[in-house]
């Protein structure tokens, strides 16, 4: 078959559709990586706390600095190395095209050792890190997890700090560092609180007792959520009664916070205050009494 065809136009052929795959791809890198470079930088301009998990004042202004510069060289390095990887893939598949017009001229024992060492070679030794990489490359080129987003997976609650070809970072809420491989985390369920934007829904469960005033307590509650500057003003907070059990009244105050650091200090704060006001109007919450008292005969 490969007899029939001119070895320069089949030469040509592979190598025009080599180049047009390579410009394709590194198109479409650059430009998934000044995307992706792009919305950190708006993010932190908007609000520095936005790419964190809960605020803090620890770090200085040249630490924040830092930080932020280290969270976009991360995705300029990880674009990076994919193009490179992407692109030594291309070149092996060319060279493989190349040469496969004279595979028939090789003994068949030839090619099948080379065939068997090369499958035993990945699949034994690179498997895991082939493994990652190709999840590392899916993630990246994914919108449903990026650095600066704000998580919830198994049970930690943090932000992504970096996604590198091989592992996802994690930086918990108590500044831990969650290490995942990508290969496990492109199978993980997680939330992801700063997907289509920031802005954080949060609330605050507590009980009362069927003898308060039920009308006071929506007020209050109003009020002190209304008060709290960690709450977005365009909407006003809103007051249910989420359960009428057969010892309380379980109500919900819940606000509007412009990020998940926001929300986190929204919550501290507005239970803070209803607790005071609570105090201050006498309001009877909902306690459980236990008699630990036995009676011996």
């Amino acid at each position: 078959m490969f007899s029939e065809i001119d070895p320069y136009i089949y030469v040509a052929t592979i190598t025009a559709l080599a180049t047009i795959i390579y410009i394709w791809i590194s198109y479409r890198v650059t430009s998934f990586r000044k995307s992706r470079v792009d919305r950190i930088e708006k993010l932190i301009k908007k609000d520095p706390e936005t790419t964190a998990a809960i605020p803090t004042d620890v770090l200085t202004a040249k630490e924040e600095r830092q930080e932020r510069r280290e969270m976009v060289k991360g995705v300029k390095t990880r674009f990076t190395v994919i193009r490179r990887t992407l692109i030594l893939f291309i070149v092996l598949v060319w060279a493989l095209a190349m040469i496969l017009p004279f595979m028939g001229r090789l003994p068949s024992t030839m090619i099948s050792i080379i065939v068997a060492v090369s499958t035993a070679v990945v699949g034994i030794a690179a498997r895991p890190v082939v493994e990652n990489m190709i999840s590392g490359i899916v993630i990246s080129f994914s919108k449903q997890l990026r650095v600066g987003d704000t998580l919830v997976v198994d049970g930690q609650y943090g932000t992504v700090e970096d996604i590198s070809i091989t592992h996802t970072k994690i930086k918990t809420w108590d500044w831990k560092r969650y290490v995942i491989p990508n290969s496990r985390m492109l199978n993980k369920e997680f939330v992801n609180l700063t997907l289509n934007d920031s802005l954080q829904w949060a609330y605050i469960e507590f009980s009362v007792s069927y003898e308060t005033d039920i009308d006071m307590v929506r007020e209050i509650a109003m009020e002190v959520a209304a008060q709290s500057e960690h709450h977005n003003e365009q909407e006003v907070p809103q007051f249910w009664i989420r359960s009428m059990d057969k010892e309380r009244v379980v109500c919900w105050i819940a606000a509007w916070a412009d990020s998940p650091a926001e929300a986190w200090n929204l919550k501290s704060d507005v239970s803070m205050r209803l607790i005071r006001a609570f105090r201050e109007k006498e309001i009877a919450t909902h306690l459980t009494y236990v008699n630990l008292s036995q009676e011996h005969e």
